[in-house]
């Protein structure tokens, strides 16, 4: 698979013969498959996780990767989403006697109800979610909440392709949204980056590397696959995949896709703006490194990533000039027998943000047999940092252990508790 010499000019040239390297069995996976339950290695990490405890580090359970604490911490601290839903819109603005505070995850008690007025006024209505799990609030809502949506829904779950305006380019990108979608409800959105030679069809026939197969019981998740581009214009292909497809990103036009994507679905349904995750394979995972650097939640953009998942990825391969400067719940998986992109490398990048995360870090148990998933201990709550070695190649799709996919359960187990 070639890359184009000049789209990304940090790449070292041995990462370059490397990826020439990769061969198209590796880049297609196929048709999705039921996602089964993890296999617990032998040497894991993490009790609470069904990991063992021989591993390193055997403490790290749910402090590291666990439930995020009652008060919403596990997104940060809460944003003023309970004083926006309260004394910001009655309460004190118009009566001495709004209650103005925000309780536990920001959403509880608000001031007082919009339009309340005297010396008193009404006690606000509780939040949208309950004191735990970093619930969202209505400062964490999209516009598209409450709204019928605009994309028409011939546009959607169907694999079509939805013609975007990104960095002045004609982008696009697939959407799937929940058959029983109601724009009453805050849902998570995952975007899943797709690999050298892919492109958004890829994604879509492989349920988004397959966590839409376990999303789809639970009906709380959206999911966008923005399409690459290659020797600096965007990709058309029709296929199942594309020659040279990817993400190179100096210029940050990726970025700015991401953007637009992400702006284009919370206008037109209802989106919790703490809750979007991303994840992707080599290129994909490289990108999705690129979006928890560039958007981060917390940081200056208008939308940032809570959590992403890499699969054999590699930090430089999107990251223009980019360096991760704040946490981000991270998980990473890597193959011992990759010959594509270095195992080293995808330990690194764990290594990066487990010390933006607050973590201790330990390197993680290289696995020998069946796989084995590592839970940094330390880390500061809602911020886990969770990498899982397996003996294979360059994959998204590790080998099976008793005859499931464990892969796609470990990395919704992450999502799903935001």
């Amino acid at each position: 698979m070639k890359r184009p010499p000049s789209v990304v000019t940090t790449l070292s040239l041995a990462i370059v013969a490397s990826l020439v390297a990769c061969s198209s069995t590796d880049e297609s996976n196929g048709t999705p498959g039921s996602a089964g339950t993890p296999h617990n290695g032998s040497a894991g990490a993490s009790a609470t996780g069904g990991k063992s405890s021989g591993g390193a580090p055997g403490t790290a359970g749910a402090a590291a990767g666990g439930a995020p604490s009652a008060g919403g911490a596990a997104a940060g601290a809460p944003t003023a989403g309970g004083a926006t839903a309260g004394a910001a819109t009655g309460g004190s603005a118009t009566g001495s006697g709004g209650a103005g505070g925000t309780a536990a995850g920001g959403t509880a008690a608000g001031g007082a109800a919009t339009g309340g007025s005297g010396s008193g006024g009404k006690a606000g209505a509780a939040g949208s979610t309950g004191a735990a799990g970093g619930g969202s609030d209505t400062g964490s809502l999209s516009a598209g909440c409450g709204k019928m949506p605009t994309i028409p829904s011939s546009m959607y779950n169907n694999g079509n392709p939805i013609s975007i305006t990104a960095a002045n380019r004609q982008r696009r990108y697939i959407l799937s949204v929940p058959a029983n979608y109601d724009n009453t409800k805050p849902y998570r959105l995952v975007i899943a980056w797709h690999q050298l030679d892919g492109n958004d069809k890829q994604m879509y026939q492989q349920n988004y590397y397959w966590l839409k197969d376990i999303a789809e019981a639970a009906s709380s998740t959206i999911f966008v696959a923005p399409n690459g581009e290659k020797n600096g214009t965007p990709c058309t292909g029709t296929g199942n995949g594309e020659s040279g497809c990817g993400w190179p990103d100096s210029s940050g036009s990726n970025v700015a896709l991401g953007d637009a994507v992400v702006a284009q679905v919370a206008e037109n349904f209802c989106i919790d703006k703490k809750k979007i995750f991303a994840n992707g394979w080599s290129y994909g995972g490289s990108m999705s490194y690129r979006t928890a650097c560039s958007r981060p939640l917390g940081g200056t953009g208008d939308w940032g990533v809570r959590a992403v998942a890499i699969y054999n990825g590699a930090a430089q391969l999107s990251a223009g000039g980019c360096t991760p400067s704040k946490p981000v719940a991270f998980y990473a998986s890597h193959g011992t027998n990759d010959n594509v992109l270095s195992y080293d490398g995808g330990l690194s990048m764990a290594q990066t943000y487990a010390k933006l995360n607050g973590c201790t870090w330990m390197t993680p148990t290289r696995a020998t047999g069946n796989h084995v998933c590592t839970n940094v201990s330390g880390c500061t709550t809602g911020y886990p940092v969770e990498f899982c070695s397996f003996v294979g190649p360059h994959t998204p799709d590790p080998p099976k252990e008793g005859g499931q996919r464990w892969q796609p359960q470990e990395v919704w187990k992450l999502f799903s508790q935001f």
